[in-house]
């Protein structure tokens, strides 16, 4: 009987994960026999990764609109490969399959990356059964909204989690310039790199130079290996995000979307709301972190950081929100710790997952329009503000019992 207690607590992630993996697999068919993958998201990150098998170039326009008449795709919102070139890279293991398997795999493989990062964070806890609470969050991960709209749509957001995730363990293992490598990946998506930034901040108060010298160089690397790739790839990139920001500004789940809402749709009056908003929140952040910067361990810096990073970026959806799974097992597994039961923290899970799935059912209801309202993923803000309140509620309000924190690097 011993023996086998400890079977189970050696593998039981393993085991989870195996459980789960039917499910996963149930999910990945179902999304491949209904949705309409040449004609969404995913196409955009299996054309580029495609390229890099058959010599085209994802910013050539005539190459991108080509590959999309080519293979059927009649939505063609971008005339280039809108995201930084270096990701052309990342993608193309994807484009070395068939788009129907390649869409296939990648969403089967990306929620098993998103179940492997939320298995590694519960073993920051010991006690209360935290294994048995793990497959609890699995399954509440499951029925999320924001998790399951990026799975139909093929966003690549799991692949930022597991940057984030890595960044975390290579902190706590003491790898400071891996962990800034793999912070310096979410800068493939920039609009990411507001999380990047506030954590930058703590990292700064801490003196962790060497996190910081890390992600200094994987964001010399990315740009280096974009230049040897199109040494006008800067250029071509800036014009695309430009454009992408004005087809789809005021839509999405961030304050800038709701202070054009507010400013009736005025542009300046839209951006001066939205960056004196923006600054405050930024700016009370930096003051907490300061003050709380000795008691602070990675994951309550990371999670406070991510909570308010997704919203102060002027372009990002819901589905990016992928992110705030770090906080949320936080926040779960921590309640579970401080409160010594289970239902705070089920509470909350309930609560999130609720929310989530009413941001997706209005985001399917609300058609496009050019009425100045709340339109399609602008629901969806609620889930991270949600977050944000209680993350920092947790983090900053001096816990009884703090985890150790990191030490600060000597100057």
């Amino acid at each position: 009987m011993e023996k086998i207690k400890i079977f189970f607590e050696r593998w039981w992630a393993v085991l989870a994960l195996a459980a789960l993996l039917p499910v996963y697999y149930g999910i990945a068919v179902n999304n491949e026999r209904n949705v309409d993958y040449v004609n969404n998201g995913f196409f955009t990150f299996w054309l580029s990764g495609r390229m890099a098998w058959t010599g085209e170039h994802p910013y050539s326009t005539t190459d991108w609109v080509g590959g999309h008449h080519a293979n059927g795709a009649i939505w063609i919102p971008n005339k280039i490969f809108p995201y930084p070139l270096p990701l052309a890279l990342v993608t193309a293991p994807l484009g070395f399959f068939p788009i129907e398997k390649a869409y296939l795999l990648w969403d089967l493989l990306a929620q098993v990356l998103i179940a492997l990062c939320i298995l590694w964070l519960a073993t920051r806890w010991e006690g209360l059964n935290r294994q048995a609470y793990a497959i609890f969050v699995l399954v509440a991960t499951i029925l999320n909204g924001n998790v399951f709209l990026g799975l139909m749509t093929g966003t690549i957001a799991a692949l930022f989690l597991v940057f984030l995730t890595l960044a975390l363990f290579f902190m706590e293992t003491r790898h400071p310039w891996l962990a800034g490598l793999a912070l310096a990946g979410l800068a493939l998506k920039p609009p990411l790199l507001t999380v990047v930034a506030l954590i930058g901040l703590w990292l700064l108060f801490r003196r962790n130079w060497r996190v910081l010298g890390g992600l200094a160089l994987g964001g010399v690397g990315l740009l280096l290996i974009g230049l040897i790739q199109d040494p006008l790839w800067v250029q071509k990139f800036l014009g695309a995000g430009e454009n992408l920001l004005g087809m789809r500004l005021g839509h999405q789940p961030t304050l800038l979307s709701y202070t054009r809402l507010a400013c009736s749709g005025d542009s300046p009056c839209a951006f001066a709301l939205y960056g004196f908003i923006a600054l405050a929140l930024v700016a009370f952040f930096a003051f907490l972190v300061w003050k709380k910067q000795e008691t602070l361990s990675p994951l309550m810096a990371f999670s406070a950081a991510i909570a308010l990073g997704v919203l102060l970026p002027p372009y990002l959806w819901s589905y990016d929100y992928v992110l705030l799974i770090i906080p949320i097992c936080y926040i779960a597994f921590d309640l579970i710790r401080r409160r010594e039961t289970y239902v705070h923290a089920t509470l909350f899970l309930l609560a999130f997952d609720v929310l989530s799935m009413i941001g997706l059912v209005l985001f399917w209801m609300n058609p496009d329009s050019e009425a100045l309202t709340i339109q399609r993923d602008m629901w969806s803000i609620w889930v991270a503000v949600l977050v944000l309140f209680i993350t920092w509620w947790m983090v900053f309000r001096a816990p009884a019992e703090l985890p150790p924190a990191v030490p600060a690097e000597k100057s």
